[in-house]
């Protein structure tokens, strides 16, 4: 029976049906990726254990095929050997390609640092619980949301949607006063509601913007704090670009730059010190183009930076100053050495809303609203249930909660497919703890799940990987057809860093023109038309006996075929000139040897 089933295994009655359905897979898994992405397609189809054991199967049939013929004599049966055992090699080859080698892409910015790390496929979680054990696992999400393995640490994942909102309430349960107002903001012109909760406190949910303007909750001291608040505000038409603050041994002055750039009087002298200081520049949005040259990337003040020249009769100095604290003044030295004694500071006032509605709460429990639009400041007292117009075109703003004592809740709720097209969220995993507390996990968002056995830490984030080295776009070249807007070419100008040795290399990459560094190989994944300052690469690797494998499999086929179909004919050809060689027998030969008498001798 054994022996039978050997035979069997090795026939060509097993090879045929098992070819067929493996191709007949292939062909299937081709299009099926076309639907659900080519992560879906590895782990169902190419790493699974079923997969797997069909390609054994065909490794085993191909090992039984070619051991039926030993001993190997002749060209066509070592040829046919040697083939088989190089599909054999290639089948482990591919086994090793998928479950061993390492592929993700690199997203690169000329106007970002060096980076070091990838995306691969797939996602992760860790799992701490409150013993501090942590574990680590990598999840597979289909896309019908199903997540595989269930269970990680002691959580139960039940859920998975691509697309969620963070909502936030207040509920009337906190033991402190923390005022927390509910409004809807409705407009019949364009046909929107919105609801927005606002709170004292955390800080970060007492002031929400709404497009142009804001919303905001202020909690009021007293009497004073409100009467200042409800009190039209004086208009100021200076730009608030901020103030320069110029500070030597004798004196301190200060240079507004609004006032300084718009009446062109840049200079100003402090005598005592021989010292004359110039406004030379100013970037709201400070940032370096291609060339590193300072240029602004908005009208915002987002970065503001100021160009000044200090000068003194014997040195003239360059100082690059910025308004946000953590950014220390550059000076350079034009002429002369470095000017002692002085130091410039920038600082520029926060920057409110022309339009904003503000929701005051008095320690005795009352509420009242300040307003401001382009047609003015309007105030008043808050009741709830009655609409207020902030004078944003038809805008109406109701009070539709009230609580005093608010504590904050929040909720990761998933976007319906009804409204998915128009909300863009964040993917979420929606799980729960042994003892049935539900929580949500958002996507690379580390999240405290209050347990009954204690806090349980976790993440869902995706897989990242740590390359030996670090890459950085220095730029991303389009070239077009020439006479058109179609697109002919792109290339990423990278450079490479290592920081082991300290090699910086300089590399060009572009469509099916790699490079590869230490083993690693960098090809050109996609680009963003909307943005020339983004590149995508793909950067792969694979252990270097995987790669030996694989084309060592495809030299023994190619060697094998060559053997079986050219061997036969090689060796009737050498057996054939041999045998001819054979038959040649030896013929008779007559001597003359010539003596020295004159007589000859003849010997045969």
């Amino acid at each position: 029976m054994s022996e039978r089933m050997i035979r069997f295994l090795g026939s060509i009655k097993f090879a045929v049906p098992l070819l067929s359905g493996i191709i007949g897979i292939l062909i299937w898994a081709t299009f099926y990726e076309s639907q659900v992405g080519s992560s879906t397609v590895q782990q169902t189809v190419y790493k699974s254990p079923w997969f797997g054991g069909l390609m054994f199967l065909l490794a085993l049939n191909l090992g039984i095929s070619a051991l039926s013929r030993y001993p190997w004599r002749g060209a066509r049966k070592v040829g046919f050997a040697l083939t088989h055992l190089g599909l054999i090699v290639i089948i482990a080859g591919s086994a090793a390609v998928i479950h061993l080698g390492v592929e993700g892409m690199l997203l690169l910015r000329t106007d970002s640092p060096p980076s070091s790390q990838i995306r691969v496929e797939g996602e992760l979680l860790d799992v701490m619980n409150a013993e501090g054990s942590v574990e680590h696992q990598d999840l597979f999400i289909k896309s019908d949301g199903s997540v595989y393995p269930r269970t990680v640490g002691n959580l139960s994942i039940v859920g998975y949607s691509e697309n969620t909102i963070k909502t936030v309430s207040f509920t009337d349960e906190a033991t402190v006063n923390n005022p927390a107002v509910k409004l809807r903001l409705s407009s019949q012109r364009m046909g929107q509601t919105l609801e927005r909760w606002l709170g004292v406190a955390p800080v970060a949910y007492a002031k929400v913007p709404v497009g142009p303007a804001e919303l905001e909750i202020i909690a009021v001291e007293d009497d004073n704090q409100l009467q200042k608040l409800l009190t039209p505000p004086i208009e100021n038409n200076r730009h608030p670009w901020g103030t320069v603050e110029v500070t030597t041994a004798n004196e301190t002055i200060d240079i507004d730059v609004a006032d300084t750039l718009v009446s062109n009087k840049k200079s100003r002298k402090i005598p005592q010190d021989n010292l004359t200081v110039e406004l030379v520049d100013f970037w709201p949005d400070f940032i370096l183009n291609r060339d590193n040259q300072p240029t602004t990337a908005s009208q915002q003040l987002n970065n503001p930076v100021v160009q000044l020249q200090a000068t003194t009769p014997q040195a003239t100095e360059r100082w690059f100053v910025f308004a946000k604290g953590d950014f220390s003044p550059i000076r350079t030295v034009i002429t002369g050495e470095s000017i002692s004694g002085i130091d410039i500071s920038y600082q520029v006032p926060p920057q409110t809303a022309e339009d904003y509605f503000h929701v005051l709460a008095t320690p005795t429990g009352q509420l009242f609203y300040t307003a401001h639009s382009s047609k003015g400041f309007k105030s008043g007292k808050l009741n709830q249930g009655k609409a207020v117009s902030p004078g944003w075109a038809d805008f109406q703003i109701t009070l539709e909660e009230w609580i005093p004592h608010g504590q904050i809740q929040r909720q990761i709720v998933p976007v319906s497919n009804s409204v998915g097209n128009d909300i863009e969220g964040i993917p979420a995993l929606f799980v729960q703890t042994a003892n049935g507390t539900e929580a949500a996990l958002p996507w690379a968002e580390p999240t405290t799940i209050d347990d009954t056995n204690g806090e349980i830490f976790a993440v869902f984030s995706p897989k990242i990987l740590q390359l030996p080295f670090a890459v950085a776009l220095e730029d991303f070249i389009v070239e077009r057809n020439e006479g058109s807007e179609s697109v002919a070419m792109w290339t990423s100008q990278i450079q490479i860093l290592d920081p082991e040795t300290g090699e910086v290399s300089q590399r060009n990459v572009w469509m099916n023109h790699p490079t590869w560094y230490r083993g690693w190989k960098l090809a050109q994944a996609s680009w963003n038309p909307g943005d020339l300052n983004q590149s995508t690469l793909q950067v792969k690797r694979e252990p270097a006996w995987v790669t030996a494998l694989t084309w060592t499999g495809s030299a023994l086929v190619i060697a094998g075929i060559g053997v079986m179909f050219y061997g036969p004919g090689i060796t009737k050809q050498f057996r054939s000139s041999k045998a001819k060689t054979a038959s040649v027998e030896p013929h008779p030969e007559v001597i003359e040897v010539e003596d020295s008498t004159p007589e000859k001798v003849s010997v045969s």
